[in-house]
């Protein structure tokens, strides 16, 4: 299929999908009735009113049905992959928000206008919570197959605003090798179990992951939280990064070296009720490290003398970003910024068992150098 075609391919799908969740207001809920009943013939003193017999109220319809959310699922991975194989980068972006966004930009722009990798998507399967609001959510996993790394399980979460909004990837992650996401309890028609940010019910609750996660990264198995979160490669395993390139920095380049993360606050958190009790939560961090000189100045780093003007290999991560021949030279300080998105599966409150790290997907989404 030649570019044009695949160019006229993607915009009729992502007009299809506009066409679908735009149209026009939501529906106006009906007035309540009023019923009124005559007085007893003096001067209406004494009546009382007495509401009028109604049938009985059937429960509400979920505001996202499981096919709705199947179908938006399916949407998405076909549109998606046809708008990167037409470069319509801008029309592309449009289909995300939230952390997605700038991990979208990245992936984009990293292929340099190749080809992007084609994927083969099966075994999709979404998990839907009952809800209400305006806001409106849900998750999903398939298997991806084709382009490099093998076989993965990708996890979504798709949001929109209002019944008519168009569907918006807000989160992607890929569960790591071997592993499998927890299983989610459904009721009897198969909806999921959404948990609110500070439900207390689970070892964690949604709301304090991020910051848990971010204190085991950066302090490993010393840290205050190192017995809430098990050990990995995304939990002790970046502090050890941390420790190794630290050490290389100062040795080789008479730099120091930092790296911090945070939670994410604009991003939203997600999490569903597990089978066992516990939960699946999918979170973002932000992971920002530094290259500092001793230019920066008394207060200002921890950089040291020798390594003013020092040339330093650009991280071929980072070269999106910033030149792999001209940013060499660090003058005062190098900047990488990381975004990445986690799938955990948080173990019920009564459990002593720490939280396992099971999905992760982290791409350089901004930096500087000075």
């Amino acid at each position: 299929m030649n570019g044009v075609v695949r160019s006229a391919l993607a915009l009729a799908l992502l007009a299809s999908t506009v066409l679908a969740c735009s149209g026009g207001e939501p529906p106006r809920a009906p007035a309540a009735a009023v019923s009124t009943v005559p007085g007893d013939g003096h001067d209406g003193r004494g009546a009382s009113p007495a509401p009028s017999p109604s049938p009985s109220a059937s429960p509400s319809p979920p505001a996202v049905t499981l096919k709705d959310a199947s179908r938006a699922l399916d949407t998405f991975l076909e549109t998606d992959e046809v708008l990167r194989a037409a470069h319509a980068d801008r029309w592309a972006y449009q289909l995300t928000q939230d952390g997605q966004r700038p991990i979208t930009i990245a992936e984009i722009r990293t292929q340099g206008g190749r080809r992007p990798a084609s994927y083969r998507w099966d075994h999709r399967t979404v998990l839907v919570p009952r809800q209400s609001g305006a806001a409106q959510w849900f998750a999903a996993t398939a298997e991806r197959h084709g382009g490099p790394g093998g076989a993965r399980t990708g996890v979504f979460t798709f949001v929109r605003q209002g019944q008519d909004g168009p569907w918006r990837n807000s989160f992607t992650s890929l569960l790591n090798p071997g592993e499998k996401p927890p299983a989610v309890e459904l009721d009897a028609e198969g909806y999921a179990i959404a948990l609110g940010s500070r439900d207390s019910s689970v070892a964690i609750s949604p709301n304090l992951m991020g910051p848990l996660h971010a204190t085991v990264a950066e302090e490993g198995p010393k840290g205050y939280a190192s017995g809430l979160i098990a050990p990995g490669p995304q939990t002790t395993g970046f502090y050890e990064e941390i420790g190794r390139t630290k050490a290389k920095a100062k040795a080789d380049d008479c730099m120091a070296y930092e790296s911090i993360f945070a939670s994410a606050p604009n991003y939203p958190i997600f999490a569903l009720r597990t089978r066992d009790g516990g939960a699946l939560t999918m979170y973002t961090l932000i992971r920002t490290s530094s290259w500092i000189t001793s230019a920066q100045g008394p207060g200002q780093g921890q950089g040291v003398k020798c390594s003013e003007g020092r040339p330093v290999a650009v991280p071929a991560a980072a070269r999106w970003l910033l030149s792999p021949t001209k940013d060499l030279m660090i003058h005062q300080k190098r900047q990488i910024v990381e975004t990445q998105q986690y799938v955990s599966a948080v173990p019920p409150k009564a459990s002593t068992a720490p939280v396992h790290v099971v999905g992760y997907q982290g791409v350089v989404t901004g930096g500087f150098n000075r």
